[in-house]
Order: C-alpha cells, then sequence, then structure tokens
C-alpha cells in the first residue's frame, strides 16, 4: 500500500507543477493577445509594443508565432485535462 501511497502522492504534485506552469507560461501569450488588439504597452503611434521588441526576423512573423504558443497551450491543457480524468480517482485522495 505504500507504493501506491507513494504514486498517488507523485501524480498530484506532477499535476499541480503542470498547473503552475501553465498558469506561468500561458498568461503570456494571452497577455500578448490582448495587447495586440489593445494595447497597453504601445509604440509612439499607438500600436503593439511587443513585436517591435522582439529581432527584425522574430517580429515579422510576430503573429505566427503568438498562434503557435496558444495553440502550444491549448493542447497543453487538453493534455492536462486527459490526465486528470485518467488518474481522477488518485487526485481526489
Amino acid at each position: 500500500m505504500k507504493g501506491g501511497l507513494d504514486e498517488v502522492m507523485r501524480l498530484k504534485k506532477v499535476h499541480q507543477r503542470w498547473l503552475r506552469t501553465q498558469y506561468i507560461l500561458g498568461a503570456l501569450p494571452v497577455f500578448a493577445v490582448i495587447n495586440h488588439f489593445r494595447p497597453m504597452l504601445s509604440d509612439g503611434d499607438g500600436g503593439d509594443l511587443v513585436p517591435s521588441l522582439l529581432p527584425e526576423a522574430f517580429g515579422a512573423h510576430y503573429n505566427l508565432i503568438l498562434v503557435g504558443t496558444l495553440v502550444m497551450v491549448a493542447m497543453s491543457e487538453f493534455a492536462r485535462r486527459r490526465f486528470h480524468s485518467r488518474h481522477k480517482d488518485d487526485l481526489s485522495l
């Protein structure tokens, strides 16, 4: 039984670490999307400041990078939910 309890504690730690990582890494792309449409950090012309802070090669593909990061956050959330549903009984202990 002790091995089972250790496994449950490990699963809980993995899930909590996953949640914290998603909150931290997911906040940046969400802020960037909001800033893209309603600039809070704006350049001199009232546009989005973030693309101008990136190197020129990345700034040219800013929208693609932004969409890619949002897709990765969404895929991570779907994977986390699948992990949670698979281990629901253990995580509820």
